[in-house]
């Protein structure tokens, strides 16, 4: 049990706070972050990198994403996600098949096709447009395009799904679209014919790798299985568990145990889709934490709190963070701390005020509220 937290926290980038030194590296690390627009107390995103990437702040991802310099692109796999941008080719497949397959979230319709070339001709003399100018508040076009703004939208999302538009930059989470040759000139030549693209059959095993490599610990699928051979598996028997766990032959053990834990000394909060915590059933096995992130839940039905953290220390996910930024006030207020055993809150409650205090400052709060 106890090699295979291991195995995840080294894998997670969880042995130390802030252990990695920029957010290329994270994205290696991890294969992708998943983002999300929720902002409670920071978004998914940057509550994912920092702790993990040092002294990060959200212009790193900015800038990691958008402008000369970018590293890395958004797109889905399967949820919405920072990507390195040398994983692109292996997306381009999908995207021309679903440009050549009309439908909602396919390919344009035929009365979708004049409203895609207005929109590139807008972004060719006024550059990249933000997703609130796609269309006026009465709910049609701006500049007398004539057109619901709902069809513009999504005439606009699906040229980015098929790689004719991305993301130039957001202003919050609001997106500025624009051409993708642009945007990422290198990638566009694998849509456009002149770069080489992978083999069909590969770039669907590099991604199923990909997301595989990214949970670590996982039980495949029987596609996975079909598709990247037996041999590309490692069958892992943890003591007092019924099923076995697996992980890819080529990333296992990620490196030798060698019986210590670097940060038995250190408080972790992690956001709710944390790749450490993302599997629920694995979380209840190995950590015995049962968790649910209960922002669809009905008020009346949450158990925990709308945008609860897990707290991990000592290996361990040890309790619930349930913080909310009132940023008109620059207070932090926390409604609970929760831990899982008693003797934890002698053990680390020093360590996580001292954190509390760490991720007011990274929120930009002033003040910290405790609920009693």
């Amino acid at each position: 049990m106890r090699e295979a937290r291991t195995y995840l926290l080294e894998g997670f980038a969880l042995n130390s706070w802030q252990s990695l030194y920029s957010v290329r590296e994270a994205l290696d690390a991890l294969e992708f972050v998943q983002e999300d627009s929720i902002d409670v107390c920071g978004r998914m995103h940057e509550l994912i990198l920092w702790p993990r990437v040092k002294d990060y702040r959200p212009a790193l991802l900015h800038a990691s994403l958008y402008g000369p310099d970018a590293h890395a692109f958004e797109h889905y796999l399967p949820n919405l996600s920072a990507i390195p941008l040398d994983d692109f080719p292996h997306f381009v497949h999908r995207m021309k098949a679903r440009a050549e397959t009309p439908g909602r979230w396919g390919g344009l319709l035929p009365d979708e096709e004049p409203v895609a070339q207005k929109l590139l001709d807008a972004m060719d003399e006024r550059g990249p447009l933000r997703t609130r100018a796609l269309g006026s508040e009465d709910g049609h076009m701006q500049s007398g395009w004539g057109t619901r703004s709902t069809i513009v939208s999504q005439v606009a999302e699906k040229l980015w799904l098929t790689g004719t538009l991305a993301i130039a930059r957001r202003d919050g989470f609001e997106r500025h679209f624009d051409r993708l040759e642009r945007v990422h000139p290198g990638a566009h030549g694998y849509l456009a014919g002149s770069s080489p693209l992978p083999d069909p059959t590969e770039s669907q095993r590099h991604l199923v790798r990909k997301r595989l490599r990214a949970k670590r610990l996982f039980r495949p699928k029987r596609d996975e299985v079909t598709l990247l051979g037996k041999d590309a598996f490692v069958q892992i028997e943890i003591e007092g568990l019924g099923k076995p766990w697996f992980a890819l032959a080529e990333s296992y053990p990620l490196a030798p145990d060698n019986g210590e834990n670097q940060n038995d000394d250190e408080v972790f909060f992690l956001a709710p889709l944390d790749p450490l915590v993302y599997d629920r059933p694995r979380n209840r096995e190995l950590f015995g934490f049962d968790y649910t992130w209960e922002v669809y839940v009905p008020e009346a039905k949450r158990k925990w709190g709308y945008y609860v953290l897990p707290i991990l220390a000592d290996g361990r996910l040890i309790g619930r963070l349930h913080p909310k930024l009132d940023r008109k006030s620059g207070t932090l207020f926390v409604k609970s701390i929760t831990y899982e055993q008693p003797a934890d809150e002698a053990r680390f409650g020093a360590a996580v005020q001292a954190r509390l205090e760490d991720y007011a400052r990274f929120l930009g709060a002033s003040a910290i509220s405790i609920t009693p």
